[in-house]
């Protein structure tokens, strides 16, 4: 019995040691993944592509306000599972890497329609008319909209102008990204009363009909005119796709 009991204890013993054993491999295994995850996967730089508006700096900024971890693997699951923007005019934000320790950020900015100035701010607006963001700097590219009366403004919330006017905006700030025009202003004396300014050019559209075809020509009136060096005002007011009636003439 004396022998029996011996025997078991030591078997108890040997499969203790060999748990023991086995525990120790886990952690370790884990240990040095979890090493591995840290030092193999640290970010030290990061790569910031399409963003046309927001700086590399802002972008950067708005990923360290919002659950910013060093580590490329995690900022990956990390954007996968939550979807963060960072930032209320960026669309959509992927991530990824080539050099484990480079983070590959790829950013997809929305649509600015335009921006009004309002209280020596400007607000940019999206193509549903919502006001999305305040700030003190005007972006390039980005058409300043005058003319538009309001009386209130909030932040997320659609800019109450009445009339057809937002509509309008957005599809005059397509053609401008379409035809990659240097438009600074959009004015308007009404609806049907339209108004661009290049920097060497006034262009009257007039009405908002025939719109296409009078924002696809004035790319081609404008390089004609600028092999004559002449500046002054575009008139396309009485332009229909019938009659495509352009008249210039010198400020």
């Amino acid at each position: 019995m004396e022998g029996r009991n011996l025997k078991l204890v030591k078997n108890r013993r040997a499969k203790k040691i060999r748990l023991l054993y086995i525990v120790v491999f886990f952690v370790v295994i884990i240990g040095l993944g979890g090493y591995f995850l840290a030092v193999d996967f640290r970010i030290r730089d990061i790569e910031i592509k399409g963003n046309s508006t927001y700086t590399d700096t802002e972008i950067l900024d708005a990923m360290k306000e919002v659950g910013y971890v060093g580590n490329t693997l995690l900022m990956i699951a990390q954007n996968q599972l939550f979807g963060q923007t960072y930032l209320p005019l960026i669309e959509s934000v992927s991530m990824g890497y080539e050099d484990s320790h480079v983070l590959k950020v790829q950013v997809k900015e929305k649509l600015r329609a335009g921006v009004f100035k309002y209280m020596n701010q400007y607000v940019y607006f999206n193509e549903k008319g919502i006001a999305m963001e305040s700030r003190n700097t005007l972006f390039d590219k980005v058409p300043v909209v005058t003319g538009v009366k309001f009386d209130t403004m909030e932040l997320e919330k659609k800019i109450p102008v009445k009339g057809n006017y937002f509509n309008t905006i957005v599809e005059i700030t397509k053609k401008i990204a379409t035809y990659k025009l240097s438009v600074s202003e959009i004015h308007f004396r009404g609806e049907n009363d339209i108004t661009l300014t290049t920097p060497d050019y006034k262009i009257y559209l007039g009405s908002p009909s025939y719109l296409e075809g009078k924002m696809s020509k004035i790319p081609s009136v404008i390089k004609a005119l600028e092999k004559e060096k002449k500046k002054g005002i575009i008139d396309m007011h009485l332009y229909t796709d019938d009659k495509m009636i352009i008249t210039f003439r010198k400020k």
